[in-house]
């Protein structure tokens, strides 16, 4: 009995508010068929969408991530109230539906089983998008190292700067876009292929510091999609404003530049949000584990780093493009 009571809580435990905000999803037909009415109680689910906004609120101990992050009151208080701010932003308010809607035709699509490690083989060697060391902010294979895993597409995503020997990742303050060491950096395609989407001319953020743009057009700011192979694309997102140099429709090269990282959409730093997805469409694709080819990643107490081809990465690690060869 005792063993079944914490099968039990270890089931409870594994689930995401998140995602069981989308069943909120089943009170929308009872607004269109009386006879329905009884299913509007399901909008409640709704409410669970907050959890980002009650989590980032909630104290938090990460003494191995790599990077020193501002965990004051002032910094919850201004993600809290620019959250609630984008919320309300009709264009993040319909993308935001559109990734609800996405997750439920993924998990048809997929029959329950979306791409996972052991049931996805990558066909691309995919290196990383940049070149130097970078860190890892968060992202990885497992649920308890995702970027969002309650958002299917972006399941597997990583989110990367660039840091200083004390985990810093911008001198100064950190109020202005050029302190940060990551901003302007080239953002680089991670294998041969064509692109088939690309958005430019979004600002900026003028915000830092844990406070999102309220007037940001798009979530991803200005990005590239690029398709490497069949039912694998990569997107790079969050790019500096004016910096993109492809078109869609044309071919790429591993390395060639294709923008510059930045500080556009829904960030709060400047930085990369890097993706492998199924589809080009960034509602309605699976998000597919990642394995680079030509990675270091660097053992800080030893110095060195350990290189290897098609490996996984996770959260608070720092990691080099290096010669996959």
């Amino acid at each position: 009995m005792a063993n079944f009571l914490q099968s039990i809580r270890s089931r409870v435990e594994r689930i995401d508010p998140m995602t069981l905000s989308y069943l909120g999803l089943l009170g929308i037909p009872s607004y269109f068929f009386g006879s329905l009415s009884p299913l509007r109680w399901f909008m409640f689910f709704w409410l669970l969408a907050l959890w980002p906004l009650v989590k980032a609120l909630l104290p938090t101990s990460n003494d191995d991530s790599a990077v020193e992050f501002d965990t004051d009151w002032r910094w919850r208080g201004r993600f809290l109230v620019s959250n609630l701010l984008v919320m309300v932003n009709p264009f993040v308010l319909v993308q935001s539906m559109a990734q609800m809607v996405g997750y439920v035709v993924v998990l048809v699509r997929y029959l329950g089983r979306p791409p996972a490690p052991g049931r996805f083989d990558q066909q691309t060697d995919l290196t990383l998008p940049f070149s130097g060391t970078w860190t890892v902010v968060n992202g990885g294979v497992k649920k308890e190292d995702s970027h969002s895993w309650s958002i299917i597409a972006q399941r597997y995503a990583y989110d990367f700067v660039v840091t200083d020997g004390n985990g810093r990742t911008h001198d100064g303050d950190g109020t202005v876009a050029e302190e940060y060491f990551c901003y302007g950096e080239p953002m680089l395609a991670p294998a041969d292929g064509r692109v088939v989407k690309t958005k430019d001319g979004y600002r900026d953020s003028p915000y830092f510091r844990g406070m999102l743009d309220p007037l940001q057009r798009d979530i991803r700011g200005n990005f590239v999609t690029i398709q490497h192979a069949e039912n694998e694309y990569s997107v790079l997102a969050h790019l500096q404003e004016e910096s993109i140099t492809v078109e869609e429709g044309e071919r790429v090269e591993r390395g060639q530049q294709v923008g510059r990282c930045g500080h556009s959409g829904n960030s709060t730093e400047p930085h990369l949000h890097f993706q492998l997805q199924d589809r080009p469409s960034f509602y309605v694709s699976a998000g597919l584990p990642i394995t680079f080819s030509g990675v270091g990643i660097a053992d800080d107490k030893s110095g060195e780093t350990e290189r290897g081809n098609r490996r996984s990465i996770r959260g608070g690690l720092r990691v080099t493009a290096v010669d996959s060869s």
